[in-house]
């Protein structure tokens, strides 16, 4: 004996094959008629099997735009999805709603899941991102460069036995994570995907030499010499980033020494020196800069970790030099111009060439640390789906209460180990967009978020912690019920 809901997918099995014949008009009249007699019923019953209705609107919820339909207008399929989708997010919806309502105004908030945007609110208002700019370098560096792209540091020079005669050559090839093994240790957060220039001296003792007649010579003639973006303040300037080169070990940093060099090359051959003298090998000359010749015999390279991890440091950790050293590497690659301005033109090609939305966009450098940058949620969101969580700019990402400047958030709470996300934060900027996997999803779906908050004090944590906390909350409460397979017929 068939039941009611069972005779109701049959009747509507009918009216379905009846529609492809049907006048076009009336046709499509009878389908938004049915549609909403089918659809709100059966979204009700599931509702009242779960005893909870009246699930609040969200602030703003876009249209839903999906790929081209396989199946057709009217689909009892189509109809047990949309309404199973719908039922998932409700709950979500109605704490993301409450969300919205205590944002500042100016801030934006775009949560999506399974290709619909399930809140946005103002949504396509550019906002000071801080370091969510990261996130666009790192997408640029990887349809650029691409996730197995290494960086090399060679050594030049011209040797007759146990000697080098003359400068021995270290060439900077723009790795942004070019590392001595003493440096790690004086970080927060320290590089996860280091090339140790230890490694250099190693061999350059392994190989026998004793000697270096000359100096260790510094070449950074690989990038322009923009030390520092124009705009940044006093507060930044080689605190935060820089000064920056194409030959950069250790951030620039001497370990042990308070102040930077004002030039990373000769910081550089300064710490390469270090190295050599601490293994034994004589370096007569003192540590400078200049460009090698052109006949110089190389005689090793240092080569790095592959794109992929070092997005670990740029993202996990926020790194700043990296992310404005990937920027000239991009002007390099795509347009033989090794400089920001190059970088900054190649990003905003390929958000488009992604499609992804760039109205509103502005881009003054690569770290996100000028305040002239603007970026809206729905591009960071469209930019994040893009590439999705299971890609390398999805592992690189800070992982909730374990890494980077993610590990001392959310523990305890329902985002822990769990959601991976990029930070931002700048005097009148907070941001975090990122993935919040939702297994029950439809067997393993992924939620896509972005909060990006503006205004005085919002990176006080008393301001923005207590919203982060809430969103996380919200995101949680995704369910699996119920599921498509549940409101079809049985057959």
């Amino acid at each position: 004996m068939t039941t009611p809901l069972e005779r109701l997918f049959d009747q509507l099995r009918r009216f379905d094959r009846h529609v492809v014949a049907a006048d076009g008009q009336r046709a499509a009249a009878s389908v938004i008629v049915v549609a909403a007699i089918v659809f709100v019923p059966m979204f009700s019953a599931w509702q009242v099997t779960r005893a909870a209705g009246g699930a609040a609107a969200p602030l703003a919820v876009a249209a839903t735009v999906g790929p081209s339909p396989s199946e057709p207008v009217f689909s009892v399929r189509r109809i047990a999805r949309t309404t199973a989708i719908e039922a998932q997010v409700a709950t979500a919806r109605t704490r993301l709603s409450v969300l919205s309502a205590k944002l500042p105004p100016d801030a934006c908030l775009v949560v999506r899941t399974e290709s619909r945007d399930v809140v946005r609110t103002r949504a396509q208002r550019p906002l000071i991102p801080a370091s969510n700019m990261k996130l666009l370098v790192a997408a640029t560096a990887l349809d650029v460069l691409g996730a197995d792209y290494r960086f090399e540091t060679r050594l030049l020079g011209n040797h007759t036995g146990a000697t080098i005669i003359g400068n021995l050559w270290l060439v900077g090839g723009g790795d942004p994570v070019l590392t001595t093994r003493a440096y790690p240790a004086t970080q927060i957060n320290p590089p996860v995907a280091p090339t140790y220039l230890d490694a250099l001296a190693d061999g350059l003792l392994a190989s026998g030499i004793t000697t270096i007649t000359g100096s260790v010579v510094g070449d950074e003639s690989r990038y322009d010499d923009e030390r520092y973006v124009p705009t940044w303040g006093d507060g930044i300037r080689a605190i935060e980033a820089g000064p920056l080169g194409a030959l950069m070990v250790d951030d620039g940093i001497l370990v042990g020494e308070p102040l930077k060099p004002a030039n990373p090359a000769i910081s550089a051959a300064t710490a390469f020196t270090r190295l050599l003298r601490a293994r034994g090998i004589n370096v007569i000359g003192s540590p400078r800069s200049a460009i090698a010749p052109v006949a110089t015999t190389e005689i090793a390279r240092l080569i790095s970790a592959p794109l992929a991890a070092i997005l670990s440091d740029l993202l996990g950790n926020s790194d700043n030099n990296v992310a404005e050293l990937l920027l000239k590497e991009i002007g390099l690659a795509r347009q033989q111009t090794p400089t920001r301005v190059a970088g900054l033109r190649v990003v905003a090609d390929v958000l488009e060439a992604r499609g992804i939305p760039v109205d509103g966009l502005v881009l003054a450098d690569g770290s996100g640390l000028d305040d002239a940058n603007r970026v809206t949620c729905q591009t960071l969101v469209s930019l994040l789906d893009a590439y999705g969580a299971d890609s390398p700019l999805g592992a690189g990402l800070a992982l909730a209460g374990a890494t980077g400047t993610l590990r001392e958030a959310f523990t305890p709470g329902p985002a822990s180990r769990r959601v991976r996300a990029k930070t931002g934060t700048l005097r009148v900027a907070k941001a975090l967009s990122g993935f919040f996997p939702v297994a029950d999803i439809r067997g393993g779906g992924v939620v896509t978020f972005s909060l990006v908050l503006n205004g005085a004090g919002v990176s006080n944590q008393s301001e923005y912690r207590p919203l982060w906390n809430e969103l996380m909350e919200a995101l949680s409460a995704f369910s699996d019920q119920p599921t498509e397979q549940s409101l079809l017929p049985r057959s």
